[in-house]
């Protein structure tokens, strides 16, 4: 039988990070944490807890918990349809009536999904008409999407023309051009503490992060996205990722199985 996961340390966490995990993914965080707990000599998640309610949060054992909780798998062009479906109903200006379009990834790890926007975005004939910003907990994925140096796994399905256009090889990796860099920004940050003014946005993306989150969180997270999001503006959830009820008043728009939030 598997021992539940620790209290003390589920409560830390959502004190902290102000999410509050699903029980159905602690197994997730439990396998993510694991390492931590050899690589600092402790016993046991339950004395992980206590040593970080004893820790400043803005010191190193911190960091490496937003790293272990917030890193994952990601390439430029994943799950390009819902992408593309994206990119294609925002607005073509600001809701601002001047400048660009703005765009927010939440979770944008180690910033290939920002990027593939921008890659979008310079296929179009429109780099300069978007601000694309990311936002993560994880301090080294900000800095690695902020150097935005990525090996071949990172780009393999990167079209081979964009892929000349948009990157500068450097051995065995592509550096993002800094014409295509220009237009990002990326901030760790966590969404559930920030509170950039209200209509900040044309298009929010949170894909693979609600999934993990219990009801109230996720209905949180709507709700700000929502704030945040300007009349006329999306919201892209990943695969699956369907809003809980009685959150914000986002209208579902489907097309070809793939679900869009529009604010009207």
């Amino acid at each position: 039988m598997n021992r539940p996961f620790p209290v003390r340390l589920a409560r830390v966490l959502a004190d902290v990070t102000g999410i509050h995990h699903d029980p159905a993914r602690h197994y997730l965080l439990e396998s993510r944490l694991s390492g931590l707990v050899r690589r600092f000599d402790l016993d046991s998640l339950e004395s992980l807890g206590l040593l970080l309610e004893q820790t400043p949060t803005d010191e190193g054992l911190w960091q490496h918990v937003y790293d272990a909780i917030s890193t994952g798998e990601t390439y430029f062009f994943r799950d390009r349809p819902g992408l593309d479906l994206f990119f294609s109903s925002l607005p073509d200006t600001s809701s601002l009536r001047s400048g660009p379009v703005r765009i927010l990834s939440v979770g944008c790890s180690s910033g290939e999904e920002v990027y593939t926007l921008a890659l979008l975005a310079l296929e179009a004939g429109r780099l300069h008409d978007f601000r694309l910003e990311g936002l993560d907990l994880s301090s080294s994925q900000i800095e690695k999407a902020r150097n935005g140096l990525y090996g071949h796994r990172s780009v393999r399905r990167v079209p081979e023309n964009l892929l000349k256009k948009a990157f500068v090889q450097e051995d065995s990796h592509f550096r993002v051009r800094d014409t295509v860099r220009a237009i990002t920004r990326f901030s760790r940050a966590n969404i559930l503490s920030v509170f950039p003014p209200p209509d900040s946005y044309e298009g929010i993306l949170c894909r693979n992060v609600i999934i993990y989150f219990d009801d109230e969180t996720r209905k949180k997270l709507i709700n700000i996205f929502y704030h945040l999001v300007s009349p006329g503006g999306f919201l892209l959830t990943g695969t699956g990722e369907l809003l809980p009820e009685g959150g914000a008043p986002f209208q579902i728009e489907s097309r070809n199985g793939i679900v869009l939030y529009h604010k009207k």
